[in-house]
């Protein structure tokens, strides 16, 4: 039986935001293989879980000081001291791990400490930080100067720590062939499954009898992809479909909504902040609209919708990564105008709408439901196991 420590920079239980939610995923397919820890540097939960197996433990860092980065340092790394790291090190001697898992690149100085123990080590990669840095440092002004520093610097943190480990884990092809084309890897691809399966119906629902639509947007609405994203579906394509559908509703919901979210409350568009259950807003939507056009993610979202029997209309870049077919499992569209072109035409066609919901919700689940994560994660664990 394997020993598997995750390390992890906020607890993944319970399991909020993406990141949480792949640890979260991970680390209970993990468990099927024999004894976890999830040991996470800011405070949680500590203790056995409901996942057999399965614990959480945490290194006491204080949130504030572990992102108080001097000068030198880049926009990836963490505050890390001494202390934490004497405090991993009597973790480790304790739960003498066969395997870590590491899924944070920030967390790259405990790097020697880990490999002194003698574990097999896997970075796994949530996004590819260098080429989400190299999509903010694209501005030609004196802070772009500052930006691409700032992605060269991670880049050759990538490099290093790639080097170092038995194993890459990416969330999907696109990200793994971005390693490649660097040299790094070959990354195992571990997708990101569907969350709180236990709650999301086997069966495809009803939909909602409101007048409608009520269009959805999940995601943590402080990040500022995030926020952008909501300002694009409140100021440019909420107002195009109002004159064609008056009754149009439009719901923002997510963890720590930034002051520019929260203005754009209306009639017509409700601000949730931090909810602590999303299946109401599931079951009350017509349509999940996810309008982003910058930075990463893990896409758990997209994912959660159509196992609800949301149809789900997405610029490319939202959907990157989760292999779904444009007019099959999806609509895609880039454009502001092309989007609410797509949202009118889906809600005006009842039967396309319901081929849709259909076919998103059997995908949702044929890939991206409980036994195929599973079976990719055990996967992945084994091969660094025999390497």
């Amino acid at each position: 039986m394997t020993r598997t420590l995750f390390l992890t920079a906020h607890p993944a239980f319970p399991p909020v935001t993406g990141a949480d939610l792949r640890n979260w995923q991970n680390a209970s397919a993990a468990a099927g293989l024999g004894e976890v820890l999830l040991v996470s540097l800011i405070a949680g939960g500590e203790g056995p879980t409901s996942v057999p197996n399965l614990a959480t433990r945490h290194l006491g860092a204080d949130a504030a000081k572990l992102y108080q980065l001097d000068p030198q340092q880049t926009s990836i790394d963490l505050g890390i001291d001494d202390a934490m790291l004497g405090k991993l090190a009597k973790v480790l001697a304790e739960f003498r791990p066969d395997l870590v898992v590491v899924e944070h690149l920030g967390l790259h100085p405990f790097l020697d400490l880990l490999q002194e123990s003698g574990a097999r080590l896997v970075l796994d990669l949530h996004n590819v930080e260098s080429d989400l840095a190299n999509q903010i440092a694209r501005r030609r002004d004196w802070f772009g100067v500052k930006r691409r520093r700032d992605a060269r610097a991670i880049a050759a943190i990538e490099a290093r720590v790639a080097a170092a480990v038995d194993g890459i884990w990416a969330c999907s092809e696109e990200d793994a062939g971005r390693l490649a084309e660097r040299g790094l890897g070959p990354a195992h691809v571990v997708p990101n499954g569907l969350p709180r399966a236990d709650l999301a119906p086997r069966q495809l629902p009803a939909e909602p009898g409101a007048v409608g639509p009520e269009l959805l947007f999940v995601g943590h609405l402080g990040y500022t992809p995030n926020v952008r994203a909501s300002e694009t579906l409140a100021r440019k394509i909420l107002p195009k479909l109002r004159s064609a559908l008056p009754e149009v509703r439009l719901t923002l919901a997510g963890r720590q909504p930034a002051r520019r979210v929260r203005r754009l409350a209306a009639p017509d568009i409700r601000i949730v902040a931090n909810p602590d259950d999303l299946t109401p807003l599931l079951r009350a939507a017509h349509m999940a609209v996810v309008p982003l056009r910058s930075g990463g993610g893990t896409r758990f979202k997209i994912v959660e919708a159509m196992a609800w029997g949301l149809p789900v209309v997405a610029t490319p870049l939202a959907a990157e990564g989760l292999g779904l077919r444009h007019g099959h499992d999806i609509i895609l569209a880039e454009s502001d105008r092309a989007l609410a072109a797509e949202i009118l035409r889906l809600w005006r066609d009842r039967t396309l709408r319901e081929e849709l919901r259909a076919r998103g919700h059997a995908t949702a689940w044929r890939r991206f439901g409980p036994d195929p994560i599973q079976d990719a994660v055990v996967s992945a664990l084994k091969a660094v196991s025999q390497t």
